[in-house]
Order: C-alpha cells, then structure tokens, then sequence
C-alpha cells in the first residue's frame, strides 16, 4: 500500500465503517457482489416497510409521494434536470423503452460491442430484426495497459456518418468491468450526427454521476445494484435540452410505453415537454419502490456520492494490487493503467495453468467453494455464444460458453478471452476483507491445483 493509499484509507475508514453499519448483510458471508444486487440500507428498508404496511392498509392512492418528487430525488444527485428523469423497472425496461423508441429508418447502423449484457444484445437483435437495422460491432482494447485514446479510436474508425444511427455501449462493461470514456464517445457521436445510449447498470450508485455533462442522450441505469435500492427499480434518462456537453437538437424519440393522452405521438418534443412525466405514467407500479429508490438517492447524496466513488475506487485499485502480487499481473483481466478505463468491479483470474483460466466447470468450482469454505460471494463468467454470432454463422465456434466474446479491435476478428471472475469493491467493504479474499483464494486455488 502507498502512502498515499494509505492516509486515504486512515482518514475515510471510519466514515465508511459506520456507513457498513446500514446493511443487514449476512455477518458469516464477505458480499463481493453489488454488480448482482445491492443490500437495501437500514434506514430505506424500514421506511419502505412502512410504505409497504401503508399500502396494504389502504391500497387506494397509486403513489406515496408525487412522482415528480422522487424524480426530483433522483435528479439532484444525478446531475440531470427533473424533465429528463423517468423510472423504469430496471435497466433492461428502460433500454427496450429507449432502443424501440428511436426513429429508426431501414439501413441504419447500431454500433455496439460484443461485450454488452445479454439482456441489451437480446433487445438490439429484435430491434434489428423488426425495423431492418444493421448490427455494426467494434473490439474493444481490453489488456492491461490499455488506454481510453485506444478505445475511443476503436471506436471512432467503425463510425459511417451517415449510417451510423446509434452508438451503444456500457459503461462499465458488465463481464470485466471496464469504464468506458462516455463523454468522448458521446462527442463521437455528436460529430458523426449519431445518438448516443448508454447501459449504465453499473454506473448508477458508484460512479458519481453528471448525466447532463456525460454529453450521452440516453441512459439506462439500474436502481437495485451499486444504487442499493428496491428491486424492480431503474432509473430512465432523456436528454432533454441543448447542454454544453451535447448542443445538438434532440433526437425524435417515440414514447412506447405511457398512460398520457396529451403528449406527442409523432416523436416530437415541443419546448416545456416533461418527457420523463410522461414515461413514469404507466399502470400501477408499486409505490412503495418508488419512494425507496428515491430514498437511498437521497442517501447517497447525504454520504456524497465523490466520496463512494472514491471509496470504492480505491478499494478495488488495493485488490486489484493484491491480487497482482499474489497470483502476478497476467492474473488481471481489466485495464489496471489508465485511471478513466477503472471501476469497482476487479476482473481477475487465479489460475496460471492455460486450461484451467478458460475451463467454466474449474471457475465455477472455485466460486462455490470460495463461498461454501471461506464465506466470499463473487461472480463470474461471460456471455460465450449467447450473443451476437450464434449458429449457423461459422464465427460461432470462436466464441466458447464461459469466455468474452470479444473482437479485435483493428480486425474485427473473433478474439474472446478467458473465464473472468468478478469481485466488487462495495462500500460496505474493508481493507481487512480485500486482505482475507486473496489469502482465501490463494489458498483454495493451492487445493485445487495440487
């Protein structure tokens, strides 16, 4: 540990020890793992029990608070104005709502990497297949050293103007938790007359968000994981203003999904439009969530959201060292060097034997028993075949169940990489934890490599 690493930790330690304080988490498990769900704080889980106990009493009113309330909630810590705000019911609602809302034209281009979740790449697919767009991929620079010039490069040279109607991509990306520069991607966008979406189910909660400064039209952002809220919520962004990091004109953009009558029906949105009302007005949702999500904003607020960034970032830069001194660098699945390509979620792989790295039964074993004799919850694997080159294309086979269908960047070749285990620096974690993980998983992998 530097020394600078180490007055950071003196001095936000007990800040974040007292925050630990909030979740009720099972004291005989170490949860690696906000990127699969987060743990509801205290605090926003007695308050929706009584929201819930509420409803039950008298089920009448549709919400406990007027949704522009909690929008505004949301929005605060956001960086974003209330108008562009909706709630969704995760980050696979609020990406079918912005995908299929595009005016979409036969011919264009969606621009995505192979590495997005299978949930978005399911809704790109039927997308392509319903409006006749074609699905234009990118590699993205994953080793060790990488650098956002290299990734933004990546993918500016497969940008047609023109054609190029969307640019998606994650940020960070699910299967190696790599951040991607969002802002510059935008601008690439910008400059290519192309929209901008982003996945942002692991954005939302640790990095500290300014959505209207990312220069992004569109987010996706889950309410459940790094956010800590209820399941079953997501938060929506629309740009919906001219702002310095995207002076563009809006993009048409048709509502698919909403109860308002007096709203545009031909993609237009006339001066004063509060598109995010209008998407937040849909049947009955559970009023309860609602209100939580904007609670544990709220509290991220409180906390400050630099803070947790900082914190968590800095968590997963100590593992991420650790673990390269325990197992070497090769042992890191993620770019380690340059600071914008970092998150929470460490990417690593143990295992030095070829076979074993790539072997999904050998990783899924040392995840169960990671849990079962040690009490470390992580995660793992990737998307394998189950993503944009399937059977009968012949590319198929060069995907492998497990790995992460990846592409070279400059040829576009198939270019998967090994099995990735992921363990995520959450703010409940400690120094203390990050030390008991690798001489955890240092020694299970001596069991089970002898």
């Amino acid at each position: 540990m530097s020394p600078d690493q180490a007055t950071f930790f003196a001095q936000e330690a007990p800040v974040f020890q007292a925050f630990a304080q909030q979740f009720s988490l099972d004291p005989k498990v170490v949860y690696l793992m906000a990127g699969q769900k987060g743990s509801m704080p205290d605090s926003v889980r007695q308050r929706y029990h009584e929201g819930l106990d509420q409803i039950a009493r008298d089920p009448f009113p549709v919400h406990l608070e007027p949704t522009a309330t909690t929008r505004a909630r949301i929005a605060s810590g956001y960086g974003a104005s209330v108008d562009e705000i909706a709630i969704s019911r995760n980050t696979t609602d609020a990406l079918s709502q912005i995908l299929m809302g595009i005016e979409w034209q036969r011919g264009d281009e969606i621009l995505v990497s192979p590495m997005d979740h299978p949930a978005a790449l399911a809704t790109v697919l039927r997308l392509s297949a319903r409006f006749g767009v074609k699905i234009a991929q990118w590699g993205v620079p994953v080793h060790r050293t990488a650098t956002a010039d290299e990734v933004v490069e990546a993918v500016r040279k497969r940008i047609r103007p023109g054609v190029t109607r969307v640019i998606f991509f994650s940020s960070p990306l699910w299967p190696n938790g790599q951040r991607l520069p969002e802002r510059r991607i935008a601008a690439l966008a910008q400059a290519a007359g192309a929209i901008s979406v982003a996945d942002g189910a692991h954005y939302g909660g640790m990095i500290d968000p300014r959505l209207d400064e990312s220069g992004v039209d569109f987010w996706a952002i889950a309410g459940h994981k790094w956010q800590c809220g209820p399941g079953g919520t997501g938060i929506l962004y629309i740009r919906n203003h001219q702002h310095p990091a995207n002076p563009t004109p809006l993009p048409r953009f048709h509502i698919i999904r909403s109860s308002a009558r007096d709203i545009p029906f031909d993609g237009s949105r006339p001066a004063g439009f509060d598109i995010g009302a209008a998407m937040s007005r849909y049947g009955f949702p559970e009023s309860a969530d609602w209100r939580a999500l904007g609670d544990v904003c709220a509290l991220w607020d409180e906390v400050g959201r630099a803070r947790i960034q900082a914190w968590t970032l800095n968590l997963a830069d100590y593992l991420r060292q650790r673990i390269a001194t325990t197992f070497g660098d090769d042992a890191l699945m993620q770019p380690t060097v340059d600071p914008a390509l970092k998150s929470a979620i460490v990417c690593f792989n143990p295992f030095a034997n070829a076979q074993q790295r790539i072997d999904p039964d050998v990783n899924m074993l040392f995840r169960q028993r990671l849990l079962r004799e040690y009490g470390f919850r992580i995660s793992g694997s990737g998307v394998g075949p189950d993503g944009f080159t399937r059977a009968p294309d012949p590319q198929a086979a060069a995907f492998p169940v497990g790995l992460v269908p990846n592409r070279d960047p400059d040829t576009l070749e198939p270019k998967p990489f090994g099995y990735t285990l992921r363990a995520n620096a959450c703010v409940w974690n400690s120094v203390a934890q990050m030390d008991q993980f690798v001489a955890a998983s240092h020694d299970l992998v001596r069991k089970m490599t002898t």
